[in-house]
């Protein structure tokens, strides 16, 4: 299925958010820090605070000059839904693109390290079968590389405002369901990348979904004042991501449901293509 200009409505957003008050109110997040490595110079757990079994988890950055704090916004959500979030700093935050794909790469074998860890609060609740890969900017585009080099020994990546060279867009070769978030308004991270970016995905044959918002910008990824579409940000990938590393068919409904307002209100996206076998 493929999909073009719709706008999520409003009833679904409100809904969201009553949800995600809820869920806070119910739930506790727990933060766990971990000491710097050779693949980042920090990292943060961010997790439910009462986990009873295996969990899937994912890796998280944000982008160029950023910290793990510039997308904290993005890691409590994820924990809240119930996800086990590492969200890291890479070693060099003004370097280039591979000090992102690095930190996704062992945020990955630390995803699996302290699951087996005796003293770990996290040991044996991390499903090291269900990970995903997720990142903005630069760490979007880390999320893109990582993913073509780990394979199927992830589940699912999302990449949020991707940002990767004209040579790097041609190793983007993924083998699992991938979701890029865009801005038409983005200046740095142009629709002409994006869309590159976006035909390495759909010739690698595997799920996928680009939503491009309308009047999206960089900016309102990384900077705490300025929070627009978050809300949305938050449930396209909670929803890609409880689709594929929880199995939870309701999130292709969700995702389905976007779809068939196209052409009612085109306000929120200026494009948006979902192609999924479920």
């Amino acid at each position: 299925m493929t999909t073009q200009f719709t706008r999520l409505p409003i009833r679904l957003l409100l809904a969201l958010i009553l949800s995600s008050i809820q869920v806070k109110a119910l739930a506790q997040t727990c933060q766990h820090e971990m000491p710097a490595t050779e693949a980042y110079k920090e990292a943060v757990f961010f997790y439910p605070c009462e986990l009873s079994a295996p969990t899937p988890a994912t890796t998280l950055t944000a982008g160029y000059n950023n910290t793990y704090r510039n997308l904290q916004w993005m890691a409590e959500a994820m924990a809240d839904a119930g996800y086990v979030v590492l969200a890291m700093s890479p070693i060099d935050i003004y370097g280039d693109v591979p000090q992102w794909t690095a930190a996704h790469l062992g945020g990955q074998k630390t995803l699996i390290a302290e699951n087996n860890r005796i003293d770990s609060p996290l040991k044996g609740k991390i499903d090291i079968e269900r990970r995903g890969i997720a990142g903005f900017s630069m760490g979007g585009g880390g999320t893109l590389l990582a993913g073509s080099e780990l394979q199927k020994d992830v589940k699912a990546l999302a990449a949020f405002a991707p940002f990767l060279k004209a040579e790097d867009r041609l190793k983007v070769n993924v083998a699992v369901p991938t979701m890029i978030l865009a801005g038409d308004r983005d200046l740095l991270v142009t629709n002409e990348s994006i869309e590159e970016i976006y035909g390495r995905v759909t010739s690698a044959g595997v799920d996928n979904a680009l939503a491009v918002y309308r009047n999206g910008r960089h900016q309102q990824w990384y900077r705490a004042e300025i929070t627009t579409n978050r809300e949305s940000y938050k449930a396209m990938a909670i929803a890609w991501f409880d689709l594929y590393l929880k199995g939870d068919k309701s999130a292709a409904k969700y995702l389905e449901t976007i779809r068939k307002d196209v052409g009612t209100n085109e306000e929120l996206l200026s494009r948006y293509e979902l192609n999924i076998k479920q």
